[in-house]
């Protein structure tokens, strides 16, 4: 394995002894066979404890089996976990070419030539500009087709639509009709995360691009405390046959809300504190400002402790797992995309497919809804627009801060950071207009301030 490989962050994750750990081989990297990891690429092997795919559903008018389970590649840099999860019997594949600017998709590529390219499914998505041409979309392509090490792509989606005006870009259509001619390109898709601030709802747009015709694919939100636009879009797609996948699954992490000492602030409350001193209040003042936001957080944080008190704090796989079975027990999505970020995840991810929801499981999402929903800003959702004065893309900032809490700090802080001055920093002093704004309950600014003490270096 070549050391560029290997950064400071992949090291962390994908150690010497993790390797060896991993059917107790030594890693050599691409000198392994299809095979090493004691798992054939059909999913039986001499690793009986390892978890491997259970169930494919056919992804619409592709025609193609897909595992229930698919690997989502956001935060991909090492080619190993590719191979790994391939044995384990995962076949659908979802990159984008701004994922790691490229790294995703090389990383599945130094995969390719240990995979059996007809029984695996690359979606990659591109980053549409609005100065785009037919030639300067099939240069994007082609360096995504170089870097996946591919003759041929599944599926080109057009990446997190907002508008539905982007699905009839006729550069992309053209681009898109020249690769089909050439063999290069099976099938086009869209993915959409909702509006950002302003723009069309998910439903809007993707319901839009079923009725166009020229989609075979969707990529969506969907999770069981943001489904009333998904379950629309996936309707709408079985009526067309098209494939539907899942994203952003999950509604975040469990977190209890810590009491704020003046005397001695935990850190998030700290950076709340620098904040404000920021606009040039003195400690004291930014302290009691501080104070104020955390009174407001009082009845969220006595709601927090009665299911803290039944499940306790060690409940994220129990989140995490329970979520990704509620989707993928709908037999109306073919696959949800889980990000797989080092051989554990891939373990647990793999584990789940066949797999639904128990009686317990079913009354934790519940519990979770009921005491917990007001702590997740629903992806996608714009139902607050209009309330904030500064007219801040309030979704989209949450979106960040759940990558940043996913693991993708350096792709979280560079698209928030890409906001410039329409950020949550203009909450620090606001008026507080958004207050009550939200049907869940989500208190905006706090969460807002949240965010911004996440994503930015104070």
């Amino acid at each position: 394995m070549k050391s560029s490989e290997h950064t400071k962050e992949g090291r962390a994750k994908l150690t010497r002894r993790r390797f060896m750990g991993i059917g107790g081989l030594a890693v050599a990297g691409a000198s392994l066979p299809a095979n090493a990891w004691g798992v054939s690429s059909e999913g039986k092997g001499a690793e009986s404890d390892k978890p491997v795919i259970k169930e494919t559903r056919i992804l619409g008018r592709t025609g193609f089996a897909a595992s229930d389970i698919g690997m989502g590649a956001a935060s991909l840099k090492e080619s190993n976990l590719v191979r790994y999860a391939y044995d384990r019997g995962v076949n659908y594949f979802d990159t984008a070419s701004t994922y790691g600017n490229g790294a995703s998709e090389t990383s599945i590529g130094k995969a390719m030539p240990f995979m059996d390219r007809k029984k695996i499914f690359i979606s990659t998505k591109i980053d549409m500009r609005n100065d785009d041409t037919e030639q300067s979309l099939l240069d994007k392509f082609a360096q995504s087709q170089e870097r996946l090490n591919t003759p041929y792509i599944d599926a080109l989606l057009i990446a997190g639509v907002t508008n539905v005006n982007q699905l009839y870009n006729e550069a992309y259509h053209a681009a898109v009709k020249t690769l089909k001619a050439d063999g290069r390109l099976k099938h086009a898709g869209v993915s959409c995360h909702g509006p950002r601030g302003v723009g069309d709802s998910m439903e809007k747009v993707l319901v839009s691009a079923v009725d166009d015709g020229r989609f075979d694919l969707m990529l969506l939100v969907y999770n069981f405390l943001n489904k009333q636009e998904g379950e629309k879009v996936l309707a709408a797609c079985k009526e067309k046959n098209i494939g539907t996948t899942a994203m952003k699954t999950a509604p975040g992490k469990i977190k209890d809300i810590p009491t704020f000492d003046p005397e001695n602030p935990s850190k998030e409350y700290e950076e709340r504190i620098k904040m404000m001193m920021s606009f040039g209040l003195p400690r004291e003042e930014a302290i009691q400002m501080v104070k104020g936001m955390v009174e407001s957080e009082k009845v969220a944080r006595e709601q927090t402790k009665p299911f803290l008190a039944k499940y306790g704090l060690k409940t994220e796989d129990q989140l995490w797992e329970a979520s990704i079975k509620w989707v993928r027990q709908n037999p109306d999505m073919h696959s949800v995309c889980i990000s797989m970020t080092d051989f554990n995840r891939v373990d647990k991810a793999v584990a789940l497919s066949g797999m639904n929801l128990t009686k317990g499981q079913q009354t934790f999402l519940r519990d979770y809804k009921k005491t917990l929903g007001w702590s997740y800003c629903r992806h996608g959702c714009s139902q607050c627009s209009g309330a904030c004065e500064y007219a801040l893309p309030v979704s989209t900032i949450m979106r960040y801060a759940y990558y940043y809490e996913q693991g993708y700090e350096k792709l979280a802080m560079e698209k928030y950071a890409s906001l410039k001055e329409n950020n949550a920093m203009r909450c620090a002093g606001c008026t507080e207009s958004c207050a009550g704004a939200c049907p869940y309950g989500v208190m905006i600014r706090s969460n807002l301030l949240n965010a911004h003490t996440l994503l930015t270096l104070v």
